[in-house]
């Protein structure tokens, strides 16, 4: 009986396209399946008589969008395929990429790209997949629509202040008294309500009483914000009415999308919070890491014994950084590797900057480990 059956699935929205391999790199068999439960089953059915001469299989896909993850978590709790001890392969698009370079004269087609999987299995030197735990995978969707969440809000603030500096000039970087947050509700009331124009025509102690009740009154020094929102207002460009009005009516909308956003955000962190209840993790512990980061954190990760040591786990977030060494050079440039678990490094990342900020004691580490640092040097001067 021979060993090892290497099976590659090249997955897409509508069809799989499979491409069983032998350990000798002969194909022996291709076949291609819908995209849905009926399409599993016959992908099982046609693989039977295919695998029956192997003693163990090798199924693999790549992490290509979202279409591989239905057809792995039924394939995975299917007990048609466990005689074979199946293991699980979903691979890096890069290390696929890089796989598929070093064929120089093959063209990219769905049938060789079914190929190159079971080719990249065969190979080895790849890591084999753990299916998830289910509650892990439960809290990793709220996770990672929260960060999904996170990057729309940024968008959208982005977009509103290009129209707010063309609007307003320099008010989200004025210098004197105003509000602590551009994005603020004083702020937003501001902006949906007025355009330099109609501003600078409202008398100082009616803009003071509107501020203070804008911001329930909680503002520091509200006619000092009215002075100087009378400054901005003043010297802000006068466009063409139409293209004011375009781009105020722009800017309120922006305003719009990122409350909206935001409250999506609030809502799905009560969500998080509750469902983190039902873990056991000293995370939260932590100073400056709450539910939400901790649930994060805990959702890619998941049991942390899948670990074999801290490493492990810094090459699996990709918060390693590539040596650049030959001779006696050795590169004080290393870049991030960027090639782990992005989700999982944005929530280290996040978290870390918590910490920073929450715990003295991590804060002093953090300020000796940087300056310890070695800084590429750059200088230059006119000739």
């Amino acid at each position: 009986m021979d060993s090892v059956l290497y099976v590659g699935i090249d997955t897409s929205l509508g069809a799989h396209v499979v491409c069983a391999m032998a350990a000798d790199g002969q194909v022996v068999a291709r076949t291609t399946v819908p995209n849905d439960q009926a399409g599993a089953e016959q992908f099982v059915a046609w693989l039977h008589p295919h695998a029956a001469p192997y003693a163990r299989l090798a199924i693999g896909v790549e992490a290509t969008s979202v279409y591989h993850v239905p057809l792995m978590e039924w394939l995975t709790q299917t007990p048609d395929l466990q005689r074979w001890q199946p293991t699980w392969y979903v691979l890096n698009p890069k290390v696929v990429q890089k796989f598929r370079e070093t064929y120089v004269d093959r063209g990219k087609t769905d049938r060789a790209d079914a190929a190159l999987i079971a080719d990249v299995m065969r190979f080895g030197r790849v890591t084999p997949w753990t299916p998830p735990d289910p509650r892990y995978a439960a809290l990793q969707v709220l996770t990672r629509h929260r960060r999904q969440l996170s990057h729309l809000i940024t968008q959208e603030k982005n977009r509103a202040l290009v129209q707010l500096f063309c609007v307003w000039g320099q008010y989200a970087h004025t210098d004197e008294p105003f509000f602590s947050n551009v994005f603020g509700v004083a702020s937003q009331t501001v902006l949906e309500r007025y355009t330099p124009d109609t501003l600078a025509a409202i008398p100082l102690a009616d803009l003071v009483a509107e501020i203070a009740a804008a911001g329930r009154q909680r503002l520091k020094a509200p006619d000092d914000i009215a002075q100087t929102l009378h400054r901005l207002a003043r010297r802000a460009f006068r466009l063409h009415p139409d293209e004011q009005d375009a781009r105020h009516q722009s800017l309120v909308l922006h305003l719009d999308t990122i409350r909206a956003l935001e409250h999506q955000q609030q809502a799905l962190d009560k969500v998080i919070a509750r469902d983190m209840q039902a873990f056991r993790q000293t995370l939260t512990t932590i100073p400056g890491i709450g539910p939400v980061y901790g649930a994060g954190l805990l959702a890619e990760i998941g049991p942390i014994e899948r670990f074999p040591s801290e490493n492990a786990l810094a090459k699996y977030a990709g918060l390693t950084w590539r040596p650049h060494q030959s001779g006696n050079f050795d590169a004080d440039i290393r870049p991030l590797t960027r090639t782990g678990n992005v989700y999982l490094r944005y929530y280290f990342i996040e978290a870390a900057e918590r910490v920073r900020v929450r715990d003295p004691q991590f804060k002093a580490f953090y300020e000796k480990k940087y300056h310890e640092a070695t800084h590429h040097a750059i200088s230059g001067r006119w000739s």
